[in-house]
């Protein structure tokens, strides 16, 4: 027991605790799961435990773990106790909206176990849609109806993006030709992760009553343009026709960087490369 523990004699109390480890064992520390096969519903999950020891077999506390998913943002990973407790445990939970095999890895102070452990997802979406693709539900031939002409960005989260209006969905693509039909059933299996926002770079913008114009930037980021010849810089002598109304109900959306003093302040090159896709857009890749 000594390699195991110190006492603490405090009065006629001992108080036992592990010896505190520098040398990881990156063999024999390991990872385990509850259960190893999960519906792919987002709400099935279970609990994920990596065990850490040092080189003389004492376990490691208070040492922070990392757990990652080799399916990145498909995988939800909630963090119950990063940091190792007195066993030299760490406590996850994972989930998932998406079918297929998930591999989690652990990493502690740059290093990686060389344990990992398999999670099997099924029952989700059977769908043949992929990150990336643009979805919508049948046309219900109601014209007084209008959830059948929502259109929805299939992200790489497991998570469905809806474009709030035409004005933005031109920002990202050119027509509609790429859009899938799914059931309404298969599309309630996907859950909203939230709107869409103007393509980095694409346009100027503005609030209805808001009297300033901004540059969209990546993930929804607004930077106010503080003059009409820093907007002339930006986008020629037309930039005017470039500018588009936001409604104030999608405010929410947005935030709001840096004011652009100068055209060189915001490379159009730049800001437009920075988001090329939705799922970058959104730091989900």
């Amino acid at each position: 027991m000594k390699h195991f523990f110190m006492a603490l004699l405090v009065g006629a109390i001992v108080l036992p605790f592990p010896v505190l480890a520098v040398n990881l064992d990156i063999v024999n520390s390991h990872i385990a799961a509850e259960k190893f096969d999960l519906k792919a519903d987002g709400i099935d999950n279970t609990r994920i435990i990596v065990t850490l020891q040092n080189t003389n077999f004492a376990p490691v506390v208070n040492a922070t773990v990392m757990l990652n998913s080799d399916r990145k943002k498909s995988d939800d990973i909630i963090a119950e106790n990063s940091k190792t407790d007195i066993l030299g445990k760490a406590y996850f939970r994972v989930s998932s909206l998406r079918n297929g095999t998930a591999i989690f890895s652990a990493l502690v102070n740059g290093q990686a176990l060389q344990h990992t452990v398999t999670i099997h997802y099924t029952g989700g979406l059977i769908a043949d849609v992929h990150a990336g693709d643009l979805i919508k539900i049948p046309d219900d031939n109601n014209t007084a109806t209008l959830s059948d002409t929502a259109v929805y960005y299939y992200a790489s989260d497991g998570r469905r993006y809806v474009f709030p209006n035409e004005k933005v969905y031109y920002t990202w693509y050119s027509d509609f030709s790429k859009v899938k039909v799914l059931s309404l059933k298969q599309m309630s299996l996907i859950p909203i992760g939230g709107n869409v926002t103007y393509k980095a770079g694409s346009k100027l913008v503005k609030f209805q009553t808001d009297v300033k114009t901004y540059l969209p930037t990546k993930g929804g980021v607004l930077r106010w343009v503080k003059t009409e010849a820093i907007a002339r810089g930006l986008f020629g002598n037309t930039w005017n026709t470039q500018v588009d109304d936001i409604s104030e109900a999608f405010y929410a959306n947005y935030t709001f960087g840096k004011p652009i003093a100068s055209a060189l302040d915001a490379p159009l090159d730049v800001i437009r490369s920075s988001g090329l896709t939705i799922d970058s857009d959104k730091g989900l890749n």
